[in-house]
């Protein structure tokens, strides 16, 4: 019984002392001291802002101060794209990309650029650039072409651009503090008489000084903090010019592409998504139910219960753009336009138009042995221009606008239009 306290007690001096380390499977006792040897703790993975912040430090060291001849070499004469599709003739964003305010958005077949001079400030980039539209050649998806559209030039004055810019700070050099010259013997004389008197004074003289001795130290540890945080703000305000380079070069990415990029794509309606992917694999599109099928023998293909009348925009009617617009469509066994691929587009900000027009539609379900099914049909969406005299009443009298109409016509064995 003693025995058992005797050896209680120990096991509880030891747990408190933390000498007594229970082992657990796969440990094994180290050397002499303690150690216990085990599995190797995992090392925490690198945090993702702590990536980004290494990403970036790696990416300043490697870019050049941004100067307006460099800048100007890269965009002046050359077609980039808004990839925001803002509409408006003055468009203005932050030194992130992010635009500001809230602009019209319009179709990317609007968003053209050709860049006509760039400015570059000490707050901001300016950049004037001339709208373009694109205007879609009329190949199919499949069919190989050199190339799918033209650009036409539809400002009447340049649009400005303003992207906002990080302020490049350079930290002051610090001077050094001039050295006193050495004390003269004289001094030193004066000063140590100064000593022997202050050392005979009275015990309240010596305490005064000692306290006086101890604020003057303060004051001196006080100036040095407030020196040292002087400094710290401003190595944290400054910004050196590869910095400011570096944020306006990602702030340029995120605003423009310098082509129909995926990234660009990416943010496409889905109908245009479905018309590149098909034009880069040659193929039509389909939609991924197996069971939806094209219109076949035996079956009645659906049929469009109302007028389609697509809206136009400025742009077309003053350009003149027209033609025929061809999507590939799942109607669904109730008779409602699903799932839409452009086929054949235009441009301009006519496809937009027709896809809205499309949805807004009904249709008679096609039919197999009597029973509804859901189909994938092409349907065209024509647009015509009509002058004043052959479309009486399109514009308002002595109006010379031209206006654009346009109709909804069926490819074979497809959707009827009525």
């Amino acid at each position: 019984m003693i025995f058992e306290k005797q050896l209680s007690s120990l096991m509880t001096a030891a747990l408190l002392c933390g000498t007594l380390t229970p082992f657990s499977s796969g440990q094994q006792a180290g050397p002499a001291g303690g150690a216990v040897v085990g599995t190797p703790t995992a090392v925490p993975a690198v945090s993702a802002a702590a990536a980004a912040a290494a990403a970036d430090a790696a990416l300043v060291k490697s870019t050049p101060p941004l100067t307006e001849d460099e800048l100007s070499a890269r965009y002046v004469g050359k077609l980039i794209f808004l990839r925001g599709s803002y509409l408006g003739d003055d468009l203005n964003f932050d030194m992130d990309g992010k635009v500001s305010g809230s602009p019209t958005v319009g179709s990317f077949t609007l968003s053209g650029f050709e860049v006509r001079k760039v400015k570059l400030s000490k707050h901001k980039l300016d950049i004037e650039a001339d709208r373009y539209g694109l205007h879609f050649l009329g190949t199919l998806p499949y069919e190989g072409d050199a190339k799918a559209y033209d650009q036409v030039k539809i400002s009447k004055k340049p649009v400005h651009i303003s992207i906002e810019r990080e302020v490049i700070v350079i930290p002051k050099v610090k001077k050094e503090k001039k050295t006193k010259d050495q004390p003269t013997p004289a001094e030193l004389a004066a000063a140590q008489t100064l000593k022997t008197r202050d050392a005979a004074a009275p015990a309240t003289l010596a305490a005064t000084a000692a306290a006086n001795e101890g604020l003057k130290e303060s004051n001196v540890a006080l100036k040095q903090s407030n020196e040292a945080l002087k400094e710290t703000n401003e190595a944290l305000k400054a910004v050196s010019p590869a910095h400011s380079a570096m944020v306006m070069n990602k702030a340029l990415n995120n605003i423009f592409a310098g082509d129909i990029d995926p990234v660009m794509m990416s943010h496409l309606p889905e109908y245009w998504q479905e018309y590149f992917t098909s034009k880069s694999e040659h193929r039509q599109y389909m939609p991924k139910d197996a069971s939806i099928k094209v219109v076949s023998e035996g079956m009645t293909p659906p049929r469009v219960l109302n007028s389609i009348d697509p809206s136009s925009n400025e742009y077309a009617q003053k350009y003149g753009i027209a033609g025929m617009e061809l999507l590939r469509t799942v109607v669904d066994a109730t008779g409602v336009p699903r799932q839409m691929a452009i086929e054949r587009p235009i441009g301009f900000g006519l496809d937009e138009k027709a896809v809205e027009a499309i949805k807004s539609s009904h249709f008679r379900p096609a039919t197999l042995n009597g029973q509804p099914v859901p189909v994938v049909v092409d349907l065209v969406v024509t647009f015509r221009i009509y002058s004043n005299r052959t479309k009486p009443g399109s514009v308002v009298k002595g109006s010379k606008e031209t206006v654009l109409a346009a109709s909804v016509g069926e490819t074979d064995s497809q959707a009827v239009a009525h």
